[in-house]
């Protein structure tokens, strides 16, 4: 906790997945697991995939082989990206601009930075025509990422696929990272138990 009793944000700083593993493990014997990833934590944040160093950077490395050195430069873009945390993280590990944008329709009590522009998803995709778009816990029988993925862009989502998203999507041929270091507000710590992946649609399987 932080010297005012709170718990520290945990989404502060790109911390190693062993030290985040155990931080929630601790959350989890307590209890508090939901109730931290719901905003009881120093920043107030709401979490959905808990983020650590490993995890982008795994993310990261696909998007950078994507990329490759295409003449043409367009963005990564975050859609649906809540305070934009994600793609703070990955920037500095992608020669590419990266652009985080959002609705911010009020669902959840979320601090928008300035800096995370107000839009739509796929008017964000039909804007910035983007390299790579990143897709992170979009809302429950949400068919956006499903149309994200019939516009033939590269697609990086992320989540539970019983807790986010519509599994409909899983319908077209995708490919699992099978990461070691996901981790989200549902998993199970002490038991060892998660549930949450990237899966890459319109992606070359040399990327992955």
């Amino acid at each position: 906790m932080d010297h005012q009793g709170v718990y520290i944000d945990i989404h502060k700083t790109l911390l190693p997945h062993a030290v985040v593993h155990l931080f929630f493990r601790g959350l989890e014997q307590k209890g508090e697991v939901k109730s931290y990833c719901n905003g009881a934590n120093a920043a107030g944040r709401w979490i959905f995939q808990i983020f650590n160093r490993e995890f982008v950077e795994e993310l990261a490395q696909v998007l950078n082989r994507a990329l490759g050195r295409r003449k043409k430069k367009p963005p990564v873009l975050e859609v649906m990206s809540g305070d934009g945390r994600l793609i703070e993280f990955l920037q500095p590990l992608i020669k590419r601009q990266c652009i985080a944008t959002d609705n911010k329709d009020g669902r959840y009590n979320i601090g928008y930075p300035k800096w995370v522009e107000t839009l739509d998803a796929m008017e964000a995709v039909e804007k910035y025509l983007p390299s790579f778009v990143i897709l992170c816990w979009e809302p429950y029988l949400s068919m956006t990422g499903i149309d994200i993925m019939k516009s033939g862009t590269p697609l990086a989502w992320i989540g539970n696929p019983e807790k986010c998203g519509h599994t409909d999507i899983f319908d077209h041929p995708h490919i699992p990272l099978q990461s070691k270091y996901a981790l989200s507000r549902h998993d199970f710590f002490v038991e060892k138990e998660f549930k949450t992946d990237i899966f890459f649609f319109n992606c070359k399987p040399e990327w992955i």
